[in-house]
């Protein structure tokens, strides 16, 4: 698979028939394959996680689909306000907290000669400590984690009860992981909660069996990377922590 980074929490996976978006906020989306399926996610309605900009993407894909927390609200004034058609309104899955469903990338792959059917993505999500849900893919015999804004929220403004609430919360959704080998995670890793800014995705490295972590929603600050890799490499469980760079970077994964 090719994964690029296009900006704060947005990435974009392309598998050998399908795309999957995410998150996306603003930046340059690569120009895509119009024959391969495009599966469009949104964690939740904060406008660094949800552009309503994603629809435009209709106009140039029509084998597309698009996957958003239940949180985001497509009325029918909503939709008249920013130009939804009934089409794309066909074209979205609204996805609720602690569910499952099972979505079709319509692709068949093909093995030493053999045409294989492997287009089932099951798809879990799980409860955001902030708000929507967050993404856990099972597909192509592979497992792909997009956490949106479920992260260990503790700030020093905060008081000593709201943080143990978050703490509580965030474990529980840590169990729903628990052992689970994934092998390319998107967490939060934010340097605005600042001596705590590891908590999160420590804590997601050390439940999960993750071999690849991309850090996000790290606000341009792409040094507390490098920080996280300093400070607490000894800490999460063989996990091959990423370095990103800029906006537009790839990296094959295999």
């Amino acid at each position: 698979m090719e994964i690029t980074y296009i900006g704060h929490s947005g990435f974009l996976i392309e598998w050998e028939t399908c795309y999957w978006l995410f998150d996306y906020y603003k930046g340059d989306i690569p120009e895509m394959d119009s024959k391969k399926r495009i599966f469009v996610f949104a964690s939740h309605n904060h406008k660094d996680h949800f552009n309503p900009e994603i629809f435009k993407l209709n106009d140039n894909y029509y084998n597309i689909e698009y996957v958003l927390s239940s949180d985001i609200k497509v009325t029918k004034e909503y939709c008249r306000k920013i130009g939804i058609t009934d089409e794309i309104i066909n074209k979205i899955v609204s996805v609720k907290p602690s569910n499952e469903y099972e979505l079709q990338d319509n692709g068949i792959v093909c093995n030493g000669g053999q045409l294989i059917d492997k287009n089932r993505i099951i798809l879990k999500t799980l409860k955001s400590t902030d708000r929507g849900v967050a993404f856990l893919l099972h597909y192509q015999e592979k497992t792909i984690y997009h956490a949106g804004d479920l992260n260990l929220w503790v700030w020093k403004e905060e008081t000593k009860q709201n943080n143990n609430n978050m703490i509580a919360m965030f474990n529980k959704e840590m169990n729903v992981l628990k052992d689970i080998p994934i092998d390319i995670a998107f967490a939060p890793l934010d340097s605005r909660q600042e001596e705590w800014y590891y908590m999160g995705l420590e804590k997601l490295l050390n439940t999960a069996k993750v071999k690849y972590v991309f850090p996000m929603h790290f606000w341009k600050n792409q040094a507390v990377i490098q920080q996280f890799r300093q400070e607490r490499m000894i800490n999460i469980n063989n996990a091959k922590v990423m370095d990103i760079c800029q906006e537009g970077q790839k990296w094959e994964i295999e």
